[in-house]
């Protein structure tokens, strides 16, 4: 249950004029000025715009951030109704702001957006939902410098939070309490469209604001065609009109933008790759990093205005594609995990760019990249958007969890997920995987050892599961993000991320000089082992090289060697079950 309070945000906003001096009333335009707002400036705007309008927005905390500050969200609705079903009858546009605080457009562009709106008329069929500053820990942490490559603010926050997470890689991990309360905030509004504000890095070119768009081929194709041919089309036109022609973020194949660009592969780890998982239209706005602050954020209102314009006059269609979608959704038997980008297709598109030339670096003595801004062009360039499903996994019924991992459990619940627990003691016919391969990072990476590449191999068993033991049922408006978190070889699976690292080491051994024996009887006694083995000796000169070697492949095969190693404890039923006695745990 989420309990709001303006009581918080009040004391809050209280507490910053305190320690800072500050009022709550601030000045939005400190873009114009090269300036950008830290937390406490653009928390008191949005709690003057609360006090001058009470009727028409709320302002309140979803829950602890890591800096221990909660994390605000500001809501706008024309008829000040705030709750869940008022919400089903609209658009719901969720606008995430400086998850990166040294990327800040879209903090001063909100402010301005806001207050604009106030002002001068919200829309009638589009509720707006604003986090000011999602990275708080980073907020604080400014400086003029740590973004080596980009033209202003003065002053901006760290990429990192105040656990050094890059909270856009943390949307299935959830290491950090900023996690935990933008789950709440993102299924309290179970936004239509989400946009998350950053500034890019990378090449240099004319386009002051790039886009990226929520991997079109894993969404349904309800949804996905809706994006592809009503929405994008008229955001880019409509961003051209304002002068601020718009092109897909520019992640380059191969050096330079002439050569073409490609689309992320975009996984759950980020934002929109979560948010994306449930039936919302995702995007990144990427303001580019070399245009002056004062034009990145304009570009960026001007994005987020037309977002809203486009909902406010297609709010029908809108959700009705969205409908279809989580009813088609529910309905799917298969699902692609993952993916490698289509090298063959693309399309052409117009690009403004400058011309890219090398000359004798002054550093290195070596030639070096640069743009020429003397020389700009107008070209099409290749665009490569498509990725192919490599991998694939058939949905079960349902999934069964024991209850020893409840870390996964309160995750799936965090996240709205259905879950259920058995009555009493139960046998099922299961689908069980072996781990059988994996490749895992050799340094950290966000705080984990993360695996890839992990090769299952199924087995049905017979299994007998307690009394308080998890079911999941798979088929519903949230199948994507159970598939994505509990299929270990999905790229961000809660397995890839290393909740699941205790099954992968074997705890049980032997002495060799005492199991010599034990091997002897069975290679006796088994003829088909005894072949197996003399063929493997034969044909592998290290294993035939290694008595260890040779005594653990006969371990491996014997009675004594544990069955839990390298087994992956959630299973999978294929098949529905009326019998099943359960209790809602949710």
């Amino acid at each position: 249950m989420i309990i709001f309070s303006s009581f918080n945000t009040k004391l809050i906003a209280l507490l910053l004029c305190l320690i800072t001096g500050t009022s709550f009333a601030q000045e939005s335009a400190l873009y114009l000025k090269n300036e950008t707002h830290t937390f406490t400036s653009a928390f008191n705007a949005y709690q003057a715009l609360t006090e001058k309008y009470p009727e028409q927005c709320r302002f309140q905390d979803f829950g602890a951030s890591d800096y221990g500050i909660p994390v605000p969200l500001f809501i706008l609705n024309e008829n000040g109704t705030f709750t869940a079903a008022e919400f089903a009858l609209k658009s719901v546009i969720l606008i995430n702001n400086a998850i990166h605080p040294g990327e800040p457009c879209g903090v001063d562009a909100s402010i301005q957006l806001a207050q604009d709106l106030l002002e001068g008329g919200l829309p009638k069929n589009v509720i707006i939902a604003i986090i000011p500053i999602y990275n708080i820990g980073g907020a604080h942490n400014r400086s003029c410098c740590s973004r080596a490559n980009q033209n202003g603010p003065l002053e901006y926050g760290f990429r990192g939070n105040s656990k050094n997470l890059d909270l856009n890689r943390d949307f299935i991990k959830a290491d950090s309490k900023n996690t935990l309360a933008f789950y709440k905030i993102f299924h309290y509004l179970n936004p239509s469209i989400f946009i998350d504000t950053h500034t890019s890095n990378g090449a240099d070119y004319q386009h002051t604001m790039t886009l990226i768009t929520s991997q079109l081929n894993k969404m349904n194709p309800a949804l996905a065609n809706y994006t592809e041919n009503k929405l994008n089309p008229y955001l880019f036109e409509k961003m051209a009109e304002g002068n601020y022609p718009m092109v897909p973020y520019v992640h380059t194949i191969e050096g330079i933008p002439d050569n073409g660009i490609k689309d992320y592969l975009e996984t759950p780890r980020y934002s929109t790759g979560y948010t994306n998982l449930f039936n919302t239209i995702s995007y990144v706005a990427e303001a580019h990093m070399l245009k002056t602050y004062e034009e990145r954020v304009k570009s960026t209102y001007l994005l987020l205005k037309e977002m809203i314009n486009y909902a406010e006059v297609n709010h029908i269609e809108l959700e009705a594609a969205r409908k279809e979608s989580r009813e088609a959704i529910i309905e799917t038997k298969r699902f692609a995990l993952n993916w490698m980008l289509n090298t063959v297709e693309f399309d052409t598109i117009p690009f403004l760019g400058y011309e890219a030339q090398y000359k004798k670096s002054d550093v290195t003595g070596i030639d070096r990249l640069f743009y020429n801004r003397d020389l700009p062009f107008e070209k099409h360039i290749r665009y490569f958007h498509t990725y192919i499903p490599t991998t694939f996994v058939d949905a079960p019924e349902y999934y069964i969890i024991p209850q020893t991992w409840d870390i996964i459990i309160e995750r799936l619940k965090a996240n709205q997920i259905a879950v259920y627990q058995l009555k009493e003691e139960t046998e099922l016919v299961v689908e069980l995987y072996e781990i059988l391969d994996y490749d895992t990072k050799k340094s950290p990476y966000e705080g984990h050892y993360l695996h890839s590449n992990v090769k299952v191999n199924a087995v049905k068993q017979n299994m007998t599961y307690r009394k308080g033991d998890y079911v999941v049922p798979v088929k519903n408006e949230n199948i994507r993000f159970i598939i994505e978190t509990l299929e270990p070889h999905a790229p961000d699976s809660y397995f890839a991320w290393n909740y699941f690292d205790a099954v992968l080491q074997q705890k049980e051994w032997f002495s060799a000089y005492v199991f010599e024996d034990e091997a002897a009887e069975m290679l006796k006694n088994d003829p088909r082992l005894r072949t197996d083995f003399e063929y493997k000796q034969a044909n592998d000169s290290t294993f035939a090289s290694s008595s260890f070697e040779q005594l653990y492949y006969l371990y491996k095969k014997s009675p004594n060697y544990e069955r839990s190693n390298n087994i992956y404890p959630i299973t999978r039923v294929l098949k529905s079950i009326d019998s099943l006695l359960l209790v809602d745990s949710f």
